[in-house]
């Protein structure tokens, strides 16, 4: 076969229906991959993640309005 009668015959062929693959995945297996240990690690180290940064960003906010700022910090970080 010629690689251009072969390139043609492609083109005619159906693409597979998208209804095939929603059959295949249901509500029951998403939610228990949601339930999944895995899933579950991965949004709590998110979340702390999240919360850690925003933490950070309060305590240093805290500190600044106390302790003022620091004359010599700011020049350096500029």
């Amino acid at each position: 076969m010629w690689i251009k009668d072969w390139l043609f015959s492609r083109k005619t062929q159906k693409e597979p229906e998208m209804a095939e693959v929603k059959d295949i995945v249901t509500d029951a297996l998403v939610k228990n991959a949601l339930k999944s240990d895995a899933v579950t690690t991965a949004v709590k180290t998110q979340i702390k993640s999240d919360l850690d940064t925003q933490i950070d960003a309060a305590v240093d906010t805290a500190l600044a309005d106390i302790l003022g700022v620091d004359d010599d910090k700011e020049v350096a970080q500029q």
